[in-house]
């Protein structure tokens, strides 16, 4: 089955098509191939069981969150869904994030101006929505919450910031109807928990959801050389295990959307230039974790 019938751009479509008529033969897999890969696993047939139903559950979901039509030809941006494939590690990240796609590209890329795009400010708020869909955990006991950071939740003095309450609500109402559209599913409900966040949105409209912590995102928006002196190892190996996943992320998304023919290439230069604040945020990081006191010495 030829799934890029019916794309908004048939530039990709043409381009597949001119390569099976030169070389006779489809980047694809068939159906027979996909079969095989979603037969039953080594781990189930060393157990013994047998599982040949994973091909229907899946096309099931896809359907239901809106990638394929009925007929299993695409329904969104081919770039897009390449992206929700390869992060297949983080799942609920990934089903997140490709529903967050269309309103990062009309904030952050639309009619916008290159000085807007590469602007320090543009940057910090492309973070936000980031570090809103892909970090979500809790903050330690006592600290700051990001809402707070951010004057998302006024502070003690009344002072909030509206832009950023704005630009928060928009992404929880995002991943609040992705999760009830996910729950809708008619799936098993252990193949829904595997694309819900533990740490799920709001469940009323105009809540800013539960707190999240701050420790990434301050750290990449201040430039921060390494850990703060008051950081345990503990919570340095921490915010260092998400920032590289962070990282990875950003790599996987900027790798797929720049490719040619799709919606949001645009979004491109918002994960590069991310992509390369992480890389030298984790150098520094990497430098103050391996330069430690030697406890051996006498």
């Amino acid at each position: 089955k030829f799934v890029h019938v019916g794309e908004e751009s048939q530039a990709f479509a043409n381009s597949i098509r001119k390569i099976q008529r030169s070389q006779k033969c489809f980047p694809t897999v068939s159906e027979e191939q996909m079969e095989w890969m979603s037969n039953t696993s080594l781990g189930d047939f060393c157990e013994g069981k047998t599982r040949d139903d994973y091909l229907e559950i899946s096309q099931k979901a896809i359907q239901g969150l809106g990638y394929v039509h009925g007929d299993m030809t695409l329904a969104i941006d081919h770039n897009v869904l390449t992206m929700v494939w390869e992060m297949h590690e983080y799942m609920p990240i990934a089903v997140n994030l490709c529903a967050v796609l269309e309103q990062m590209y009309l904030r952050f890329c639309y009619q916008k101006s290159k000085q807007f795009k590469e602007s320090d400010s543009t940057q910090n708020e492309f973070l936000s929505v980031l570090i809103h869909v892909v970090d979500r955990h809790a903050p330690p006991e006592g600290e700051e919450s990001l809402q707070q950071l951010l004057r998302i939740q006024a502070t003690e003095d009344g002072k909030q910031n509206e832009d950023a309450v704005s630009l928060w609500l928009e992404t929880e109402e995002t991943l609040r109807k992705q999760k009830e559209l996910v729950d809708s599913l008619d799936i098993p409900d252990e193949d829904k928990a595997a694309m819900q966040f533990d740490m799920p949105p709001a469940a009323e409209e105009g809540s800013f959801g539960p707190p999240l912590d701050k420790g990434v995102y301050e750290m990449l928006v201040s430039k921060q050389k390494g850990f703060r002196e008051d950081q345990s190892t503990e919570r340095r190996n921490d915010l260092k295990n998400r920032v590289v996943m962070l990282g990875h992320i950003c790599q996987i998304a900027h790798n797929n959307l720049q490719q040619p023919h799709g919606k949001y290439d645009q979004l491109e230069v918002h994960f590069r230039r991310m992509f390369s604040n992480i890389k030298y945020s984790v150098a520094d990081m990497m430098n103050q974790l391996t330069d430690q006191q030697d406890l051996t010495e006498v």
